[in-house]
């Protein structure tokens, strides 16, 4: 086994490495791409200092990377799966944390405190497991709303890829109780990484930001007849009038709780093929932010009317198709910059000091 693990072990922080390299040539300058990158490089240093204990004492100088690679998985999986996801103080918050906790770990160790080593690891486990948890959360959470196909799969495969490691690890920290690992464990969990890593570095080959926001990279495609261009061309008119007079007309986005599904069984087409209009030819990657936006407009123009200034806030965010009051604030204070209060106080005074230069003018 531990032959299997010095052969294999290398190799799974070569194939890491790798992937960082190809990630920062092809697409350096996409955020997704340099979490990745940092991502990639944990991982290979992850993988020297969970060898055996010669190796890991060897690279110490990693322990930072080492340590922090969790967090670098969850920063990076929530970049894939969030389309506005951007690093704030919480994330690095995390980090640090997760920093202290694994250092602390190392110390107990050095000190041959047993006991305290060992509580601290199940902390800094059940730690890891939350992380890993969040990010299987929202992957669940966002299948049904993600317009990109490609996502989807991807969702899918995280989901189940993620439950399985995230059982593994628990289970691996239960049995071995602050004990070294054993080398089949050791030779498993080089595989297992070099199987990974050997994936990404394959998938990355021809990495780009396309390829990380799960777009289709384009290519040469034979042409299609021209009747059945032409019938789907008229399929996708006919579904883009249809979709424009139920949003526009009917106002379906006032419907709280609406799905995609239900609104693909209004219209009468087949869902996959609205996800494709709604990403393709309205430039959308997600259904709740598509109707989020029409609901913020409905609710803008509600807020405006000086003649609705009685109601509250919260009836506004009901009437616009909101299920409740935290969700509309955050889809308004990101569409806006504001929170609908502050909105609709500068909006009224604009609105009354217009209405009084216009009683000036007559008068």
């Amino acid at each position: 086994m531990f032959e299997i693990d010095a052969s294999f072990r290398p190799a799974a922080a070569t194939l890491a490495l790798l992937t960082a390299f190809l990630l920062l040539r092809d697409a350096r300058f996409e955020f997704r791409a340099r979490l990745g990158a940092l991502f990639g490089i944990g991982t290979a240093a992850y993988m020297f200092c969970s060898g055996a204990p010669e190796v890991w004492r060897a690279s110490s100088l990693l322990l930072p990377l080492c340590i922090g690679n969790s967090v670098f998985f969850w920063w990076f999986a929530l970049a894939l799966l969030e389309d506005d996801f951007r690093l704030e103080a919480v994330h690095v918050g995390v980090l640090i944390a997760v920093l202290a906790l694994g250092f602390a770990r190392v110390g107990a160790h050095i000190i041959e405190y047993g006991a305290l080593g060992q509580a601290l690891a199940i902390f800094h486990n059940l730690v890891i497991l939350t992380l890993v948890a969040h990010v299987l959360l929202l992957a669940w959470r966002g299948y049904d709303n993600d317009l990109l196909e490609n996502r989807r799969r991807f969702r899918l495969l995280f989901l189940i890829g993620g439950s399985l490691t995230a059982v593994g690890i628990a289970v691996a920290e239960v049995a071995l109780a602050g004990r070294p690992p054993a080398a089949w464990m050791l030779a498993l969990q080089s595989v297992l990484v070099s199987i990974l890593a050997t994936s990404a570095a394959a998938w990355l080959l021809s990495a780009s930001a396309s390829r990380l926001a799960f777009q289709n990279i384009t290519t040469a495609k034979r042409a299609e007849p021209a009747p059945v261009m032409d019938r789907q061309r008229l399929i996708d008119e006919a579904l883009g009038v249809a979709l424009d007079r139920a949003i526009n007309i009917d106002k379906l986005y006032l419907e709280q709780g609406l799905t995609i599904a239900a609104l693909a069984k209004r219209l009468g087409v087949p869902e996959h093929r609205l996800r494709k209009h709604i990403n393709e030819a309205l430039g959308h990657s997600n259904f709740n932010a598509y109707v989020n936006q029409h609901r913020i407009s409905a609710a803008k123009a509600a807020l405006r009317d000086p003649k609705l200034a009685h109601l509250p806030v919260l009836t506004i965010a009901l009437d616009s198709g909101f299920a409740s009051l935290p969700p509309f604030n955050r889809a308004f204070r990101a569409e806006t910059g504001q929170s609908a209060t502050a909105y609709r106080s500068a909006a009224l005074v604009e609105t009354r000091s217009a209405n009084g230069r216009i009683e000036s003018e007559k008068s």
